[in-house]
């Protein structure tokens, strides 16, 4: 019985909240969601059942027995739950529509002449149909950058949140991408060597710029334009996306932050349980996937389940991915590999944050967290979002109700077997 009334609980919420959102994108009205969990994210922890307000974009109120202000759309919430939006820290989302079809593969410049000046931003596409199929899955903000091809840097990166909207993105110089282990070490020329001079001689180019800049290409490694577009980040003042998985890579990367300061977050770290102390003494923050355990590469040989949950141990500062997955169109599955974590022994809370509040921390964007005060990007959820059965039933950014289909639901819902069509079948 009790399983049936919670299903019933649910299809009147998701009801409740279609019109919900059709009801807020029309007139703006404010929201109360009533009888939530609702996961905060801050030393508030989980508030096993509230009221929640949101109006003018932001979270007014946290507390029991709200009273509603005049206008105010009321949802009782039931069993649901009520979360920060997930954040996916590193994707190329927006750049790639179809992975082998290079004129809509914006991912990979082989062939250009610049580097570290190419910015994701002036290829991503915020229409891309993977930003909605990727936004039903409760994620809200993405961080996204082109690989590493002609050399081992990819380019600028940004934030975007996924909205769809042409003003989504967030922040367009979020951080530079560089991609050493034996990614790296194949596009410098054939040795991890060749990779971290290429680097080093990276940096000193941008930390001597201007000064050493008579003509555009009188850098050792870089052209002016690239020591430029580096400048901030050999300085430490913005993030270095560093790929690499081997421990002895690892440990390479450890004395470059230390030689030139910089500010490092490691991606990959397969083998980052081994240096785990070496990390944390060192103030490296890493994005491993936790379902990393077999040897995809050489540079995994030691790669192993519980890696997350060593790193948390020793106190590294860390976040999740969907490596192994993919980091285009398949980002959306980013709440299962937390899950997994959880399975494999990490706590639930530490869990979430990594795939929330600690990427937001990272790149200094404004979600995250449920607070009062603080900005409405927050998903409602059919129930636990680290389960893979769960399903987000509204999504809100920045304190909008965003449209709860996709491509991809469209077309299913379209070439239904049952649908109601009295179209041909080719014409729906």
């Amino acid at each position: 019985m009790r399983e049936v009334s919670k299903m019933n609980n649910l299809k009147t919420c998701l009801a409740a909240l279609l019109l919900l959102g059709s009801a807020a994108s029309a007139s703006g009205q404010d929201i109360l969601v009533k009888n939530a969990k609702i996961i905060t994210n801050t030393a508030s922890g989980i508030i096993e059942s509230s009221d929640i307000l949101i109006q003018d974009g932001k979270v007014a109120n946290i507390a029991a027995n709200i009273s509603a202000p005049a206008g105010t759309e009321i949802m009782d919430g039931g069993e649901t739950w009520v979360t920060p939006g997930l954040f996916a820290p590193f994707s190329t989302v927006g750049l790639v529509e179809v992975s082998l079809e290079q004129r809509t593969n914006d991912s990979r410049a082989a062939e250009a002449k610049t580097s570290v000046s190419n910015l994701a931003a002036d290829s991503f596409n915020p229409k891309t149909p993977i930003i909605g199929n990727t936004r039903l899955e409760g994620i809200t903000h993405i961080a996204s950058t082109a690989s590493a091809s002609g050399n081992i840097f990819g380019g600028i990166g940004l934030i975007a949140n996924t909205s769809g909207e042409f003003d989504s993105i967030e922040s367009e110089t979020a951080f530079v991408y560089v991609q050493l282990g034996e990614g790296g070490a194949e596009t410098a020329g054939g040795s991890r060597a060749a990779a971290m001079g290429q680097l080093r001689a990276a940096l000193n180019d941008a930390g001597a710029y201007p000064s050493r800049f008579n003509g555009p290409e009188d850098g050792d490694a870089l052209l002016r334009r690239d020591a430029a577009a580096l400048y901030k980040a050999a300085r430490g003042q913005m993030p270095m996306v560093i790929s690499a998985d081997r421990a002895s890579d690892l440990l390479g990367v450890i004395k470059l932050k230390k030689e030139f300061g910089l500010d490092v977050i490691i991606l990959g770290a397969a083998e980052g349980w081994m240096v785990a102390d070496e990390l944390k003494a060192a103030g490296i923050k890493v994005m491993v996937d936790p379902q990393e355990n077999l040897p995809g590469s050489f540079d995994m040989v030691g790669a192993r389940l519980d890696n997350a949950l060593l790193l948390d141990a020793a106190g590294v500062d860390y976040a999740f991915t969907t490596r192994s997955a993919d980091v285009s169109h398949n980002i959306r599955v980013l709440s299962q590999h937390a899950g997994n974590a959880v399975g494999a022994g990490l706590t639930w809370d530490k869990a979430f944050a990594a795939v929330s509040s600690t990427p937001a921390r990272w790149f200094k964007i404004p979600t995250g967290t449920i607070e009062r005060g603080g900005a409405a990007s927050l998903v409602v959820w059919d129930g636990d979002p680290l389960e893979v059965t769960s399903g987000a039933l509204a999504i809100y950014i920045n304190g909008e109700p965003q449209e709860m289909s996709s491509r991809q639901s469209k077309l299913r819902d379209r070439y239904n077997p049952l649908t109601t069509s009295e179209l041909p079948h080719k014409y729906r």
